[in-house]
C-alpha cells in the first residue's frame, strides 16, 4: 500500500518489460517491509538502521520483483507531455528530491560507520 513501493514496482515492471537498459533503484526506506516488498529491484539503499534490522531477522527474502510482470503498455512523450507527467506526479517530484537528501545522510553515516571500524 506504500505509495514509494507502488512507485518504485511500477518503474521497475515498466521498464523492464519494455527492455530499457537502466538499473532501477528504491531508496528512502522508512521499514523492512518497504524493503522486502521491493526485493528483487536492481539496487536499494538502505540505512544503516534498516540494514541492520534486517541482519537480525531470519529465513528466507523471497522475490517480489519479476522483469515486466503487469506492466503498462509502452508510452512516447515528448517533452511537454513529459514535463507535465513529470509535475503531475508527487513521487516523481517532492518524493523523489527528499530520497536524494536523504540518501547523501545514509551515505555520510555509513561512511563514519566504515572509517571508524578502520
Amino acid at each position: 500500500e506504500d505509495p514509494g513501493v507502488q512507485s518504485v514496482t511500477r518503474i521497475y515492471n515498466y521498464y523492464k518489460a519494455h527492455d530499457y537498459k537502466t538499473v532501477v533503484m528504491g531508496a528512502s526506506f522508512r521499514n523492512i517491509g518497504q524493503i522486502e516488498a521491493l526485493a528483487g529491484c536492481d539496487r536499494l539503499t538502505i540505512s544503516p538502521e534498516l540494514l541492520g534490522q534486517l541482519a537480525e531477522t531470519d529465513g528466507t527474502l523471497a522475490r517480489q520483483l519479476t522483469s515486466g510482470a503487469g506492466s503498462e503498455p509502452r508510452v512516447t512523450l515528448d517533452e511537454k507531455a513529459f514535463r507535465w507527467g513529470l509535475n503531475e506526479d508527487a513521487m516523481a517530484t517532492e518524493k523523489l528530491a527528499e530520497g536524494i537528501r536523504q540518501f547523501a545522510r545514509d551515505q555520510e553515516k555509513l561512511e563514519a560507520l566504515l572509517a571508524a571500524k578502520s
